[in-house]
């Protein structure tokens, strides 16, 4: 396809590259210009942005291990059994 006119598989590709690199100027406009008339690829840059921001989080309830209100009923309960 030309310059600035990309297909969907392209197009998702510029996507992914996006998050990693910074893209030029024409990826950037021929991009924007996809995303302008096709719905489905304009869902498919804000699922990928969601799904970054999920796996990104630093949010303390995403962290593994137990929370502290769990901590604090077990140790209850460890002073009820002495």
């Amino acid at each position: 396809m030309g310059m600035f006119n990309k297909t969907c598989k392209e197009t998702s590709v510029l996507v992914t590259q996006s998050m990693d690199r910074k893209l030029g100027w024409t990826e950037r406009i021929s991009l924007k210009i996809h995303l302008k008339v096709c719905d489905n690829c304009a869902r498919f840059v804000r699922q990928m942005h969601l799904l970054r921001s999920w796996v990104s989080s630093e949010d303390e309830s995403n962290q593994p291990g137990l929370p502290e209100e769990g901590r604090q009923r077990i140790a209850n309960k460890l002073k009820e059994g002495d």
